[in-house]
């Protein structure tokens, strides 16, 4: 299937002219639930559904152990995951304490099998569906014909 995008119109504040530019962006065509994933996981590695929740929030619990005490925590080819903090500058050595830390964020940085998955996804431009039906058809709240096959991404 690989990654989805559109071509979208944008103005750039830095650009002088304020000319209009065209920009390919991103288009997340669904989710998987947690439920399904977990299915998934259990069909590809022989294990229950309720045995791969059960195991996720163990590792759940224990990521933020780790990242409590200040711990990176490498997941192996999944990737690494680390605290981080943002926080103001300060003239003196004195005023740069805690109250000055305005953002706590945990930075999660994928493996090399993530990284390479994503290098080799396909990249197609995304059709969105015509929604404008001005040739007389009657459509149903969904926008398909009651005898229309499709494949539904969010399945």
């Amino acid at each position: 299937m690989g990654l989805k995008y559109v071509v979208t119109k944008q103005v750039f504040g830095f650009d002088p002219m304020r000319s209009e530019k065209f920009v390919p962006k991103q288009v997340i065509t669904g989710q998987v639930t947690f439920n399904k994933l977990c299915t998934q996981v259990g069909q590809i590695c022989g294990a229950h559904r309720g045995t791969v929740q059960l195991v996720i929030a163990g590792l759940v619990d224990a990521l933020i152990n780790n990242l409590d005490d200040g711990k990176s925590v490498k997941l192996g080819e999944f990737g690494i995951f680390r605290p981080s903090i943002n926080a103001k500058a300060s003239d003196t050595e004195t005023e740069a304490d805690a109250t000055k830390i305005y953002k706590r964020k945990i930075i999660f940085t994928p493996g090399t099998a993530l990284k390479q998955a994503i290098k080799n996804s396909s990249v197609t431009r995304y059709a969105v569906p015509d929604t404008d039906y001005t040739d007389g058809s009657t459509r149903g709240d969904n926008g398909y014909n009651e005898d229309d096959d499709f494949d539904d991404p969010t399945a």
